[in-house]
């Protein structure tokens, strides 16, 4: 061969002659392609080859999603997008050349490719006009900077075309699909909260106020409603603390929220998390907490469970709050101290009360660690939510209870409120009702009682 010539896109040296002027060409092998050794006795090198459409190769020049591509890529793996390639098999068609060393590396190099590319993989989420418009402003200089902070491609979707069978709709909306891994779906739907402020409805022929949580019962965790450092797999069952958090001694970005209320049953309302893996590292400043919320729980969610959301009553690492905010001490609110095999489940009784329990492998029956009086006014409508930035690294939700695995009684006396802060809610009773009768006319004690445990901390 001469020496000085190409293969496709890559120039190559020969016989320590570079096919452009450099200063480290003694430096080069004999024979290089891209840079790397291509000699005919060498081991050839791994390769994968994506034909790409027109407009996903234009999807990747934009917005500097290419780059990113090759920054993020392995050690020793090079990612070339050739535009245009003069072959009767490909026909002018765009290819994305990814060649390395590593077989695997090669491999998984092509998976995030083809997870960035493919829309109908992507997570679509309804967004109000306005806020498209946002997005869209500025040549979609906003929509550039999500993707640079979350590292995930954001695509910008029109609704359909108004039909006949469409015209009586005027629930009709854009929406945004991302497109990457779940950390990076996570992060950019944090962002897009952040900037989208106008609320949507479910694409449904008619209005519908309902949350989407709402209609239908705990089976698993949210695909959106989790912690940027949560990675969830088996179907949404198993809740995971992500690598990238593991030697930080203080995780934040670790809240899952259930999808859908929590099973009702005789007892109460009742759902069981059991323990995959137990995290053996020292220092850790975080805590497995749990709660529970009468309300469905929106993005952007809290860096942790110790103050938001504020319509929530949580347990964990020795302390309980209310919606009141205000945080007490009890010890035994404690769960970082579970095995793995460990079953952990949370009672909301029909008298509103929370009750966490704890079931060895091998045992039967069920022993309860903590029994709040609460005062959940509507059990039969609560959400959980867990924080996993303590010991508990992976937990797995039972997706079906059987029925006869709920407690049917707790056998604990109730270890909060103390009895201070019960003569606290006693006086703050008697005094809601003194003030009910001189304006209302004298309303009974309970519904005083009532409406002044609704204010306290339960």
């Amino acid at each position: 061969s001469s020496s000085r010539g190409g293969v496709g896109p890559f120039r190559f040296w020969h016989r320590g002659v570079p096919a452009r002027s450099s200063g480290c060409a003694e430096a080069m092998p004999s024979r290089c392609v891209a840079g790397i050794p291509w000699e005919p006795e060498n081991k050839r090198l791994p390769q994968a080859v994506l034909r790409l459409q027109r407009d996903e190769a234009w999807a990747l020049h934009g917005t500097g999603r290419l780059a990113r591509l090759k920054e993020a890529a392995p050690s020793g793996v090079h990612v070339q997008l050739v535009d245009m390639v003069k072959n009767s098999e490909i026909n002018g068609q765009p290819v994305l050349i990814i060649t390395g060393v590593d077989e695997e590396a090669v491999q998984q190099m092509r998976h995030t490719v083809v997870t960035m590319l493919q829309k109908d993989q992507g997570l679509g989420v309804t967004v109000h006009p306005h806020d498209i418009v946002e997005l869209r402003q500025s040549g979609c200089k906003l929509l550039a900077e999500l993707e640079l902070g979350s590292g995930c491609r954001i695509s910008v979707e029109n609704p359909l075309r108004t039909t006949t069978d469409t015209i009586h709709r005027s629930d009709r909306q854009h929406s945004v699909r991302l497109m990457g891994d779940q950390a990076q779906q996570a992060h950019a739907l944090q962002l897009l909260a952040e900037h989208c402020r106008h609320p949507v409805r479910p694409e449904e022929p008619q209005f519908n106020i309902i949350h989407r949580a709402r209609a239908c019962t705990l089976q698993s965790f949210d695909s959106v409603a989790h912690g940027l450092n949560i990675e969830l797999a088996e179907g949404n069952c198993l809740a995971r603390r992500s690598a990238a958090c593991a030697s930080e001694a203080n995780s934040n970005n670790c809240v899952v929220v259930g999808h859908g209320t929590i099973n009702m049953f005789k007892p109460g309302a009742f759902f069981c998390i059991r323990v995959r893996k137990v995290s053996s590292e020292r220092g850790l400043r975080g805590g497995t907490r749990i709660g529970i919320s009468t309300l469905p729980i929106d993005m952007p969610l809290p860096d942790t469970l110790l103050k938001r959301p504020e319509c929530c009553w949580v347990l964990g690492r020795g302390l309980v709050r209310g919606p009141d905010q205000h945080v007490y001490t009890l010890p035994v609110a404690d769960f970082d101290n579970l095995r793995e095999g460990d079953s952990l489940g949370v009672l909301v009784t029909v008298t509103g009360a929370i009750a966490v329990l704890q079931q060895r492998p091998e045992q039967s029956g069920w022993n309860c660690l903590v029994h709040w009086d609460a005062g959940v006014p509507t059990p039969a409508s609560c959400y959980a939510l867990l924080e996993l930035s303590g010991r508990l690294s992976e937990v797995e939700l039972v997706a079906k209870v059987p029925l006869a695995s709920v407690p049917q009684s707790l056998g604990r006396p109730s270890d909060f409120p103390p009895p201070q802060v019960r003569a606290a809610q006693a006086a703050a009773a008697k005094a809601a009702a003194a003030t009910a009768e001189g304006a209302a006319g004298a309303p009974t004690q309970d519904v005083a009682l009532a409406s002044a445990g609704g204010a306290a901390l339960t």
